[in-house]
């Protein structure tokens, strides 16, 4: 836990993005940037949200529910729930944190799995890996990179 706090906190502020993906069906590369506000909030009940996450239109908040898990008997894994506001679907993921600057995410849904990896350079410039897979055959991957101003 104290990884995933450590990791959360390094993130708080505002972040510019720039990621490239890459569709293998159609060898398509595509580039977007963003702006990206992180914040770490507490919250008195059950559950923790650990972050707030806005692109945009786009809200996520990323929660821990600690009455469904014992912490100490996963150590550096958890089960996190990503909520998104446009359409109020909920996705758990699995989270690793076994350093505070690196955390990974293993989210499935369906047939699709995706993996991602965030990881600090430095203070001010985090990166990021995201692999997409489809009935376990990678349809895409993408890099990011995230410069705090």
């Amino acid at each position: 836990m104290k990884n995933l706090k450590s990791f959360f906190n390094r993130s708080k502020g505002k972040w510019i993005s720039q990621r490239t993906t890459y569709e293998l069906s159609n060898k398509n590369m595509s580039s977007v940037q963003s702006q990206i506000q992180t914040k770490l909030d507490e919250s008195p009940s059950e559950s923790t949200i650990f972050v707030s996450l806005n692109w945009g239109e786009i809200f996520r908040q990323i929660k821990n529910h600690s009455r469904d898990q014992d912490v100490n008997k996963y150590n550096d894994k958890f089960n996190l729930e990503f909520s998104n506001q446009l359409n109020s679907r909920k996705l758990f993921t699995l989270c690793t944190a076994t350093d505070p600057s690196l955390i990974s995410f293993k989210t499935r849904y369906g047939s699709t799995t995706v993996d991602e990896t965030y990881w600090f350079a430095t203070n001010n410039l985090r990166l990021s890996t995201s692999i997409i897979k489809k009935f376990d055959t990678c349809v895409a991957v993408s890099f990011c990179s995230e410069i705090k101003v």
